[in-house]
């Protein structure tokens, strides 16, 4: 039997494959199926979050851009992940639609002003991954810089998982204890209730 290591390992070269084969058109469409979900039914995040925490989307990853410009239009606040040089971290800094965006850490766009905003003041995540389950765990790069973030955050805040229908796997990823769950996973077709998925699976 693969070891847990190997099996992320494996796993995260087949998401990225498939991934770069996502077309723009595809990408464009499900970006908006999934922001209608989230700031409408099931999720109405604007009842619940003044503050919104994004992420910029790289290459193949689902667009966040719908989701901000419905955050701005109700008056609300952003904000987004950027890499801090002096603490050689990723810190969240305030953004807005005049905000001027540069390529950063790892080729990511970042806001050139930086207005830092402390993790804890923020009232919803929005959180990239390359497979989820149905109980919110979240394959990432593997850097562990989204769970340092999150490990920081209200736990009222929820955390929104975002990816496509084929990144779900139907077999729990193997977590670790640093690994932190999400509360939602949203893909194009449907809105998972995690938090409520790990409740009935505790009994």
């Amino acid at each position: 039997m693969s070891d847990p290591a190997t099996i992320k390992a494996d796993l995260r070269r087949q998401m990225l494959d498939r991934r770069r084969a996502v077309s723009t058109d595809i990408r464009t469409s499900s970006g908006k199926a999934i922001c209608e979900k989230i700031i409408g039914a099931p999720l109405n995040l604007l009842t619940r979050a003044w503050r919104v925490c994004l992420y910029l989307s790289a290459a193949g990853e689902i667009p966040t851009r719908y989701i901000a410009r419905a955050v701005w239009e109700a008056g609300r606040e952003v904000c987004v992940p950027a890499w801090s040089s002096t603490e050689k971290a990723y810190r969240l800094y305030a953004i807005d639609p005049s905000t001027r965006l540069v390529t950063g850490h790892y080729g990511i766009r970042e806001p050139a002003l930086r207005m830092p905003v402390m993790t804890w003041d923020v009232d919803a995540f929005i959180i990239p991954g390359l497979a989820f389950d149905a109980l919110g765990g979240r394959l990432g790069h593997g850097a562990g810089y989204y769970d340092r973030i999150l490990g920081k955050a209200s736990r009222h805040a929820p955390k929104i998982g975002l990816c496509y229908d084929w990144q779900l796997v139907d077999a729990p990823l193997p977590q670790e204890p640093h690994d932190i769950a999400m509360d939602w996973v949203v893909t194009d077709t449907q809105a998972i209730p995690c938090a409520a998925n790990r409740k009935d699976a505790a009994g």
